[in-house]
């Protein structure tokens, strides 16, 4: 499932005194099973993008296209089931008496036994972290962690081809911010999902991302691999943004050190680096 975005224009409260231009003739393009991350600063139009990738937002200007198809009113409907939404704090949507039922509340219209419902719901749950034990229990019983996962279920559980995940560790501890990207890895790995993660911790989208937007005063200002994008940091700087906290700490091992590299971006990365290291094993 692809997603094209073509000159983009959108301006928020036009005409008023308070008329904010949030995005600037945008361009790019989601692949199939691609796990794309985009970054900028607060204000750059990052959520405002997103928005518009499910019609939440309609364009002032420009098209959106769906696998070829453009976004209009009459597709409007079947397009929203293919682009599932994550915004932030999602758990302070949990209503329902237990987590199953919260999860599968989407499926009340899709006419499936409840077999297929159960099935579905186990499904997004594995894929999301969440214990099978934990799905007859109240969601007010669970932590914090596992409530954002549990309300990120009930989109997973509709199956859309492109997910889009708007900040989804704000407010997560450093073991819930792990589950969370590695949950939306798996799901572009195993179920081939297209990913789309909006976040503005420079080190979570080099962990997970394949391909990185840059997006500056509502225009996309860079794009790339991770290696690409964090290897300006100079730009980056310029922008409001930096390079992850890894990069800049091998960055200077590696003046001190010539065996060491230079474009390091992941912790995992680095860690690797340096117990081949230690085990002699470094050229």
């Amino acid at each position: 499932m692809s997603l094209k975005v073509e000159n983009l224009f959108y301006t928020y409260m036009k005409g008023t005194p308070f008329e904010k231009e949030a995005l600037n003739n945008v361009s790019l393009e989601i692949g199939d099973g691609e796990f794309v991350g985009i970054i900028g600063h607060t204000g750059c139009g990052k959520s405002t993008l997103v928005q518009h990738f499910n019609g939440l937002l309609k364009p002032e200007e420009g098209r959106v296209f769906i696998d070829g198809e453009l976004m209009n009113k009459k597709s409007l409907k079947e397009m929203r089931k293919k682009v599932g939404m994550v915004f932030q704090y999602p758990e302070y949507q949990l209503f329902e008496e237990t987590v199953y039922k919260d999860i599968a509340f989407g499926l009340k219209n899709e006419k499936l036994s409840k077999e297929e419902e159960r099935e579905r719901v186990l499904h997004a749950a594995r894929i999301t972290g969440l214990e099978e034990e934990l799905l007859e229990k109240s969601v007010f019983e669970l932590s914090g962690g596992q409530k954002r996962r549990a309300a990120i279920a009930g989109v997973v559980v509709m199956r859309p081809e492109i997910l889009v995940l708007d900040e989804p560790a704000a407010g997560l501890d450093p073991e819930g911010r792990e589950t969370i990207l590695d949950f939306a890895r798996r799901i572009c790995d195993e179920d081939g999902v297209s990913v789309v993660l909006v976040s503005h911790s420079m080190e979570d989208i080099a962990r997970v991302a394949d391909r990185v937007i840059v997006m500056n005063d509502g225009t996309v200002e860079m794009e790339g691999t991770p290696e690409e994008i964090f290897s300006q940091s100079t730009r980056l700087e310029e922008i409001g943004l930096t390079a992850p906290q890894i990069s800049k700490l091998f960055d200077k091992l590696s003046q001190e050190f010539p065996q060491i590299p230079r474009k390091v971006f992941t912790v995992e990365k680095a860690a690797d680096i340096l117990e081949d290291i230690l085990k002699g094993g470094a050229k």
